[in-house]
């Protein structure tokens, strides 16, 4: 049990780092990333959303994960947001788009397209391990209150 708590801990660690790191560079390097962004084969009006909503759903994600009670939602947003950007890629990597720019930003910016794949599927098979991991845990917990077990020794005196 120990174990898989230390799992999911690390996995939301890296989750944290990875929304973290994403959202302040679009937010640092803002003109970039609009510029970027734009150059996206996408309507306008959903760049000009994508533009603010990418970094503010990496925000409130994060925010979401370090918040015990919220965090399941926090690792299904984050899940949804990376299954998003990786589908996103599997097209341009199936150059349904033709060549694009990345609108990652920082040292993400500088992969390929299929490094990027490589990535984002790694990333999304650390959020789903850690759903998985949360159901077991949380399974595990709800056994030992049905079982009236909470985890204190018993002394007697």
């Amino acid at each position: 049990m120990k174990t898989k708590k230390i799992l999911q801990e690390l996995c939301i660690a890296m989750l944290v780092i990875l929304f973290v790191y994403t959202a302040s560079i679009k937010l640092m390097k803002f003109e970039e990333h609009s510029l970027a962004m734009k150059a996206q084969p996408l309507l306008p009006w959903l760049q000009n959303f994508l533009i603010y909503a990418v970094p503010f759903s990496e925000i409130i994600a994060v925010i979401l994960l370090a918040i015990a009670k919220l965090r399941r939602v926090g690792l299904f947003l984050t899940t949804a947001l990376l299954i998003s950007f990786t589908g996103y890629v599997v097209l341009v990597n199936l150059n349904y788009y033709g060549r694009i720019p990345c609108s990652c930003g920082g040292v993400i910016s500088s992969f390929s397209w299929q490094q990027h794949l490589v990535f984002n599927m790694f990333f999304v098979i650390i959020s789903v391990v850690a759903i998985y991991l949360d159901y077991q845990i949380d399974k595990n917990d709800n056994k030992k209150q049905n079982l009236g077990y909470s985890g204190e020794q018993i002394s007697l005196h």
